[in-house]
């Protein structure tokens, strides 16, 4: 954390710079999409296509759009942890390296973002059916509490033990699967550091939802516990 604020301190602009153009990129592109359905809408309805139709190909078009979001989001959060790395290393960052980087790597973050969600999907499914199957809710009502503690509970160790995927990909130069590996094999060896980093990591990250502080937790504290996340990943990952 201490070199991470060394660092921000002497160029902020270079952390501060891809910590806003990471929401924007996610802010055009959702509204690319919103905008695309809509203008399908229009044209529907302005020639009279039959109302099932029109709702099955809006439906399908929404489809293909969402997944073209989750590529492109993956990219632009990866996009953000490469701009960190670059800044940290004193290379110059920008809008055009930006982009380059997220358009060029987006299917790969992706998978490594799609692999997260199976796991997530595998342990938080069996939670929920038990939870419905028996009607836990109707047995008392503290159950729901329980069940939602147990789930994201669940949530933060799976994000934890991919917390350093994103990195590794970006430090090592490696495909998604062996970024993957890394970051559990990583997370393995350095076991309580590395826990210790993420969940300051995370306390930056859920402070950014607190009102009036939130600009600027974003803005200044988000890059450095960022940013410390991978030169701590660059320190303690020199055997992988």
């Amino acid at each position: 954390m201490k070199n991470s604020l060394e660092s921000f301190s002497k160029n902020p602009v270079s952390f501060m710079l891809p910590t806003i153009l990471y929401p924007i990129f996610m802010l055009i592109t959702l509204g690319a999409s919103v905008g695309v359905l809509l203008l399908l809408f229009m044209l529907f309805t302005t020639f009279g296509a039959d109302a099932e139709i029109t709702l099955i190909a809006l439906g399908v078009i929404g489809a293909v759009l969402l997944l073209l979001n989750g590529i492109f989001s993956a990219g632009y959060k990866g996009a953000l942890w490469e701009e960190y790395h670059r800044a940290l290393h004193l290379q110059p960052v920008g809008l055009v390296s930006y982009m380059n980087y997220a358009f060029r790597n987006s299917l790969q973050f992706f998978i490594i973002s799609l692999v997260k969600l199976v796991v997530i999907g595998f342990f938080i499914t069996p939670l929920v059916l038990v939870y419905y199957f028996f009607d836990l809710g109707a047995v008392h009502e503290a159950f729901p509490y329980l069940f939602g503690a147990i789930a994201l509970f669940e949530m933060f160790v799976i994000e934890f033990l991919f917390a350093f995927s994103f990195i590794a990909y970006v430090e090592k130069r490696v495909r998604p699967f062996s970024a993957i590996l890394i970051s559990l094999n990583f997370i393995k060896d350095a076991n309580i550091k590395a826990f210790l980093v993420y969940v300051l990591y995370t306390i930056v990250v859920l402070s950014t939802a607190v009102p009036l502080l939130n600009i600027v937790m974003y803005l200044v504290f988000y890059p450095i516990a960022a940013s410390s996340l991978v030169r701590f990943f660059e320190k303690e990952s020199g055997g992988y």
